[in-house]
């Protein structure tokens, strides 16, 4: 099913929208991450604390396949969602999570983005509230991150869909500041139907070359909006991204008590 693109001069639509955080605990860099202690609270309930502050989201749940995971959820007053350890990722696995969770868009906010700004995920409701099918986010990107294939960089139409997403810097710098290069950030949103759609679709030759899930997307024709903002996070994937999330929390406490002192 297609519905119009989100754009400049769309209404918001009332539609009720469900953020939904994946995690499973074998992940492979950095088994057990969900639950790994970030300033007293797992890392995954982090997240849900940051989705929490988000406008406009209607529901939130953390989609899991572990019953510990779970229970740390619930624990600190979040709902989770048992998934199939059998999902493959984490669009299958919200997926599966919306079949019970019913709602007219879903957001997809990795479980290991503790640091993720809430007005990011405002945003990308936004974007669905406006018509978007599929949607997602990007920052202007530092000059020191042309070369990091970590920063995933995004292309845009004039209507602001994805052209491409790539590893390499792209596009091509061969005009200088012509256009400024975007950097990903990796959350997404989905109509009902598309986010269903996508699940189903299989992994293309793009997808497994560059080693971004995004792409199967394109390959099919789904169309992509995104939003561009001074938006920032760090994923975790290894124990120097955490140990460097862990030492930002540290000093956002220490500021807050200097706060509450003075």
């Amino acid at each position: 099913m297609r519905v119009a693109p989100a754009g400049a001069g769309d209404v918001e639509r009332a539609v009720r929208l469900i953020a939904l955080i994946p995690a499973r605990f074998g992940a492979q860099r950095l088994p057990g991450k969900p639950l790994a202690d970030i300033g007293g609270a797992p890392m995954v309930v982090r997240v849900a604390q940051r989705v929490a502050r988000a406008q406009g989201i209607d529901e939130m749940a953390v989609a899991t396949d572990d019953e510990r995971i779970a229970r740390a959820v619930t624990q600190a007053g979040f709902r989770a969602v048992m998934t199939d350890p059998a999902c493959r990722n984490g669009t299958e696995r919200i997926a599966q999570a919306a079949r019970e969770l019913k709602a007219d868009g879903y957001l997809n906010v990795q479980g290991d983005e503790p640091l993720i700004d809430p007005d990011a995920i405002t945003a990308l409701g936004k974007l669905l509230r406006g018509g978007a099918e599929m949607a997602t986010l990007a920052r202007p990107m530092n000059p020191d991150e042309a070369e990091q294939s970590g920063v995933v960089k995004v292309v845009l139409d004039r209507d602001g869909r994805a052209l491409y997403f790539s590893r390499s810097l792209i596009p091509f710098p061969r005009s200088p500041g012509e256009v400024a290069p975007l950097a990903h950030i990796g959350l997404y949103g989905f109509s009902a139907a598309a986010l269903q759609h996508f699940a189903r679709l299989e992994e293309t030759s793009l997808e497994r070359a560059e080693g971004l899930e995004q792409l199967r997307a394109l390959w099919n024709g789904l169309r992509i909006s995104v939003s561009v903002g001074h938006w920032t996070s760090i994923a975790v994937d290894t124990l120097e991204d955490l140990e460097r999330v862990r030492g930002i929390y540290l000093s956002e406490d220490s500021n807050l008590s200097q706060r509450k002192i003075l």
